[in-house]
């Protein structure tokens, strides 16, 4: 994956793998100055994609679990109603 590629091409693992990748890449102390700015730049732009796909897939949880919830609840008062 090239640098310029859009994170709106990338799914989270593709993140992953691709930051893992650059973290490799910064380990090798063979790595030039004028890269190495531009790689922890990609890297920064990673992990706010993946920051915000983590906050949004719990705040969906949350969402279902509160649904899942509501309805428990909803049965319960029915199940009462009817003794």
């Amino acid at each position: 994956m090239t640098d310029a590629a859009s994170t709106e091409e990338l799914n989270y693992a593709d993140a992953i793998a691709e930051l893992d990748e650059i973290l490799h890449e910064l380990e090798d102390d063979a790595l030039d100055v004028d890269i190495l700015s531009d790689r922890v730049e990609r890297a920064a732009l990673l992990i706010t994609f993946c920051r915000t796909r983590i906050t949004a897939a719990k705040m969906q949880v949350e969402q279902i679990v509160a649904n899942l919830d509501d309805l428990a609840e909803d049965t319960r008062s029915d199940e009462s109603d009817d003794e």
